[in-house]
């Protein structure tokens, strides 16, 4: 099995590369393979909405940096993990703009979903794991609040691209706790594809 991880966890210089380690090291020891990209690093350009990936290059983006990498990689997936601190109950602005241009995954043909209309998938795209790193305490308990605006946040990704998903989001600095939510998640995944 493979896990794919779109990481932006390095932008929270206090929690992050912890946090990467623990999902890392808990996913091994599931059995998955292990690829990690570091968005914050990676090239990747703000999609510019020309709408060429579903028309003109269909399944092409016609901008040039590494999404290309990344989205081989997402195809070939069994579990596709967004990792990102929580920014105001959503990913940070580096992953968002890695998600932004997953639409060359997308058939510009309309199917109804849950009674919306989405575009249809290209490929049997990856279970979607969603990782949120939100900051203890806070004003009035708001970091629960940010935990459950990321996990809602996530599904309905996976409705717009049509994945089986699960999310979990913990407070930095609490490994049992990141340990035990990875766990869920990774057993829910697993519980919805049999």
């Amino acid at each position: 099995m493979k896990a794919f991880v779109l990481s932006a966890l390095a932008v929270d210089e206090e929690h992050g590369d912890a946090a990467l380690e623990a999902v890392e090291t808990r996913l091994r020891e599931r059995g998955y393979d292990v690829d990690t990209v570091d968005v914050a690093a990676a090239r990747v350009a703000p999609c510019t909405g020309c709408g060429s990936c579903g028309l003109k290059t269909p399944g092409r983006c016609v901008v040039k940096d590494d999404m290309q990498d990344i989205f081989r990689q997402i195809v070939a997936s069994d579990v596709l993990v967004l990792a990102t601190p929580v920014r105001f109950g959503s990913y940070c602005a580096e992953l968002k703009k890695a998600i932004d241009r997953f639409q060359p995954l997308m058939v510009p043909i309309y199917v109804v979903r849950n009674g919306e209309m989405h575009f249809r998938g290209r490929y049997d795209l990856p279970a979607l794991l969603g990782v949120g790193l939100v900051q203890e305490g806070g004003e009035g308990g708001s970091a629960d609040g940010e935990a459950d605006a990321f996990r809602f946040l996530i599904g309905r990704l996976a409705v717009n691209i049509d994945a089986r998903h699960a999310a979990t989001a913990f407070a930095g600095g609490d490994d049992r706790l990141a340990r035990v939510e990875l766990d869920r998640t990774l057993d829910a995944i697993a519980k919805e594809a049999s």
